[in-house]
């Protein structure tokens, strides 16, 4: 099988390695600038952006392929269901593409529909008029990875807070959002043909205020058969809601100290931090890389699990040196670590880029540093 995939950064690494390990033969876009190291994993690559879609749509079909991807990047998935329709190969529709295409548009139809989010107010300069309550999370509505992310206590610090968030808004436009307290969830989910599988329910370690970058994750989460149910309801409303029929999904669900659970964000494509890639599997045997190719191409199988184990992720930086370090660096001593690396500086974290290494586990128990 001939798979498409939109982009060939290193954020793509473990998804080509797992593609053709499948044995998928991979035709890759990319532009040679933006560090196309997966290049050299795949069978061909054009170094062609993957904006230029007609361009795209023309080589795929000379190439024959059964089906595109872009596995993890938000930014590629018109251009994604722009090839697959011109290919005759199903995916979202064209409605559901404009409800997630970007954080506001999304949180607009959600409210619509009565699902539970945050209160919100939108701004696109510091010094528009707003009417929300305090705390709020500032963020911008077309950015990930908890850039331009910050948590405000008071009307005095919105406005640093409101300029840094459009510096990461390619559309100039920032979310006030009512912040909830309480533990924070990612929900791991495939589509296919509108019915929803819920493979996994993640607990997600953050620096808290003011930054929340993503220092842990955990797998399974620790919830009660209640809660999981509640979570699984709320994600499928949410799914439902978006139009979402085809492919991967990451939503973010917060439990409120009341144990109401509140829907943070979606995004119709794979989850980052390892979550999808390698936590899924690790924790309960299901190849979730294997199955979005089973969607891309058409050749769904229902997932099964397999295992039932615990699998995490540890992340690296100033915040958590102490006690993540010693565990990278000596790696070959605990039997549960099955990846680890350092890639960069250590440094004090505001987004989850500022990160500079990892170890993954898997284990009968959470493993708790």
């Amino acid at each position: 099988m001939k798979i498409a995939v939109l982009g060939a950064n290193y954020q793509y690494l473990s998804f080509y390695k797992q593609a053709k390990a499948l044995g998928y033969e991979i035709i890759s876009f990319g532009r040679e600038e933006d560090d196309h190291v997966c290049s050299e994993l795949a069978d061909k690559f054009y170094n062609i952006s993957f904006t230029e879609k007609e361009q795209i749509l023309k080589i795929c079909k000379q190439e024959g392929v059964d089906g595109v991807t872009s596995f993890l990047i938000e930014s590629a998935l018109p251009y994604v269901y722009y090839i697959s329709r011109g290919l005759g190969i199903p995916c979202n529709s064209k409605e559901c593409e404009s409800l997630i295409r970007d954080k506001l548009t999304m949180r607009e139809r959600m409210k619509e529909m009565n699902i539970s989010i945050p209160a919100y107010a939108v701004v696109h300069s510091k010094v528009d008029n707003y009417n929300i309550l305090f705390p709020v999370v500032v963020k911008p509505a077309d950015s990930g990875g908890s850039r331009g992310v910050t948590l405000v206590y008071e009307r005095g610090q919105l406005e640093i807070a409101i300029e840094r968030a459009l510096e990461w808004s390619p559309s100039k436009t920032v979310m006030l959002e009512q912040f909830v307290g309480g533990r924070e969830f990612s929900i791991e989910a495939i589509s296919f043909e509108g019915k929803h599988y819920i493979v996994q329910i993640t607990d997600k370690v953050t620096t808290g205020s003011p930054y929340f970058v993503e220092l842990a994750h955990h797998q399974p989460a620790d919830l009660t058969i209640r809660q999981w149910d509640d979570i699984k309801e709320l994600t499928i409303s949410v799914l439902d809601v978006l139009k979402v029929e085809y492919g991967a999904s990451h939503t973010e669900i917060k439990l409120d100290d009341d144990g109401v659970p509140y829907v943070i964000e979606m995004g119709a494509r794979m989850g980052g931090d390892f979550i999808q890639s390698d936590l899924v599997k690790l924790s309960t045997g299901y190849d979730l890389v294997g199955g979005v190719l089973e969607v891309a191409t058409g050749r769904f199988h229902a997932p099964i699990a397999d295992k039932s184990k615990y699998s995490g992720v540890y992340f690296l930086c100033e915040e958590t040196k102490d006690r993540v370090l010693p565990y990278i660096e000596n790696f070959d001593k605990y039997s549960f670590i099955v990846d680890a690396a350092i890639y960069g500086n250590i440094k004090r974290v505001q987004c989850n880029s500022d990160r500079s290494g990892f170890f993954i586990y898997q284990s009968e128990n959470r493993i708790l540093i």
